[in-house]
């Protein structure tokens, strides 16, 4: 007599769940490419992943790089503060400030979710980094699987991108023309004074101010112009 026994049934794989990251929703939508599955144990894909290890890596030289943006740069770099008669530090731009400090704290963020999930591991849990961006992305790069396994994966992926994002743009702006005004009238120094031609709504226009970092007074710029006005009187 034929075995009646039904055979068993083969269970088909689950259907991996896809990518958390705004990057690969984003291209779904725009049908630019199909939406990437998350890879084995991870919530982001494995191109997302490697994105999110990069734009780590990235984030201390853009860092470093946007420092130019937060002042008027002189021949070496930034504008030191010189002690004058009535100097007063360089301007600032606030946008640079608000986007310097967000990537601190974003970084900050995730590094206290990276040390909290340590913790209730059963592993030693990592020393905890400095509160600097070279070494809270150092941190986050070396435990860039941990964050992609996480439920917050996708706001990892997406904040950091930002971030890195908000840092280029900061590049990419253009910076306010600067008109020469002459040589200082400080005792002693010989540096080119400029005024800014214009500037964006970011920057805090500052009055003349030399190479050095001398910001001229009211007085003193008077004494430019009349200085200046008799050079060219006498040429």
């Amino acid at each position: 007599m034929a075995d009646r026994t039904p055979s068993p049934r083969t269970s088909s794989p689950p259907t991996p769940a896809p990518c958390a990251s705004t990057r690969c929703r984003r291209a779904a939508r725009t049908g630019r490419l199909a939406r990437r599955p998350a890879a084995p144990g991870a919530r982001l894909c494995a191109a997302c992943k490697r994105a999110l290890g990069a734009d780590l890596a990235a984030l201390p030289g853009l860092h470093r790089e946007s420092e130019q943006d937060l002042a008027p740069v002189s021949g070496g770099g930034l504008v030191p503060r010189v002690t004058g008669s009535r100097s007063c530090p360089p301007p600032v731009s606030d946008k640079a400030l608000e986007v310097r400090h967000d990537v601190v704290v974003r970084l900050a963020s995730w590094t206290r979710l990276v040390l909290d999930e340590a913790d209730g591991a059963r592993a030693p849990a990592p020393a905890p980094p400095r509160r600097t961006v070279a070494d809270l992305a150092a941190f986050l790069g070396r435990h860039v699987g941990l964050l992609a396994a996480h439920p917050a994966a996708g706001a990892a992926a997406d904040e950091i991108a930002g971030a890195a994002a908000a840092l280029r743009a900061l590049a990419a702006e253009p910076k306010a023309d600067l008109v020469p005004l002459g040589r200082c009238v400080e005792p002693g120094c010989d540096a080119e004074v400029s005024l800014p031609g214009r500037g964006g709504d970011d920057l805090v226009l500052r009055g003349p101010m030399c190479e050095a970092g001398h910001i001229l007074t009211p007085r003193q710029w008077l004494v430019l112009k009349e200085r200046t006005t008799t050079t060219k009187e006498t040429a």
